[in-house]
């Protein structure tokens, strides 16, 4: 009774109700999974100063079960950035070699190609849209 009087109130008074944001759909396909082997992880940025190695908005792991995989986001209409990279042996980190350069395959929204750095939020930007968006990913 309390909370049906707590919204008969909200509309008497002529106050909006707060709406959930609007939510799209990101599609990301990851491409050129070399082996069946592990899993691909993906994240998802949308705060500059976090990416590429802060903590993602939200991340996801698929299992790497073909030469491409499919993840889909639920998001608010905005820019993005998104880094991936294949798990081969299944350990749950990123293998590197020296002076930090990835033994595993990894790829970025993009599919900006860092040469001596990791690249920049600018490098990998993209926006979402009302409608939504598909994005491809191809794994070196």
């Amino acid at each position: 009774m309390l909370i049906l009087l707590s919204a008969l109130s909200l509309f008497v008074s002529g106050e909006e109700p707060v709406k959930p944001p609007k939510k799209a759909n990101l599609q990301i396909e990851i491409q050129n999974v070399r082996t069946m082997n592990g899993d691909v992880y993906i994240a998802l940025f949308n705060v500059k100063n976090a990416f590429p190695e802060g903590k993602p908005m939200e991340g996801k792991k698929l299992e790497a079960t073909d030469k491409s995989v499919q993840a889909t986001f639920s998001v608010e209409p905005g820019d993005y950035a998104v880094a991936v990279y294949h798990d081969e042996n299944g350990n749950g980190k990123m293998d590197k070699r020296m002076f930090g350069i990835p033994k595993e395959p990894y790829g970025f929204s993009n599919n900006f190609r860092p040469t001596m750095s990791a690249p920049k939020f600018s490098d990998c930007r993209f926006s979402v849209g009302d409608s939504g968006k598909l994005i491809s990913i191809k794994l070196n």
